[in-house]
């Protein structure tokens, strides 16, 4: 099996796992994880800040650009979190659905059902 079979299945396999746990609805499927990247390019721009590496102007630019970008390439808050969550784990988890993926399910969870919450109160676009 090459390494592409293999990532494929591993995708396939933490699709299947999204739509029993609710990440994903039924015959939903993650179409990038760019989401990580968009992700993790936000907190290298506060990071930099904290390290005195740019401007608080540059660190806000390089962070509004990142968010701009995640409104382009996904549909909603719950379809940014699935291909978040995506990324994550195909980073970190190694098919365990251990902490990587326990976190942050938790926080999908929190962040979709609370009402209180930015992404049941503030419009996607």
């Amino acid at each position: 099996m090459t390494g592409v079979q293999r990532l494929i299945g591993r995708i396939a396999r933490y699709e299947a796992r999204f739509r029993a746990d609710g990440l994903l609805p039924e015959g939903g499927f993650v179409r990038s994880v760019e989401a990580w990247d968009y992700g993790r390019a936000s907190g290298m721009a506060r990071w930099g800040l904290a390290a005195r590496l740019c401007s608080l102007h540059e660190a806000e630019a390089a962070v509004v650009r990142a968010g701009r970008l995640v409104q382009l390439n996904y549909r909603s808050w719950e379809d940014f979190s699935a291909a978040y969550v995506l990324g994550r784990c195909l980073h970190f988890d190694e098919e365990e659905f251990g902490e990587w993926y326990e976190t942050v399910l938790t926080t999908h969870r929190a962040l979709t059902t609370d009402p209180a919450s930015p992404w049941r109160t503030l419009d996607w676009t």
